[in-house]
């Protein structure tokens, strides 16, 4: 299934939960994947997410990662 995270698709496998979008993000992006726990996920309403939440292909998904102080 296809996934928009921020303003890139990802092509992620069925039953693929949000966690599984952001790792594959980090991943591709080369991000330190410890931020992962860290970012607050919103879906395309703007409504917060639990990182363990279903997607469903088309889904997109958007976060910031937050700035270490």
């Amino acid at each position: 299934m296809k996934v928009k995270v921020n303003t890139r698709t990802l092509q992620l496998f069925d039953g693929a939960c949000v966690k599984n979008a952001l790792l594959r993000y980090f991943t591709v992006k080369k991000l330190d994947k410890q931020l992962i726990d860290d970012v607050e996920v919103h879906d395309a309403m703007d409504h917060v997410i639990d990182h363990d939440a279903p997607l469903h292909d088309g889904q997109q998904i958007t976060f910031e990662i937050p700035e270490s102080e």
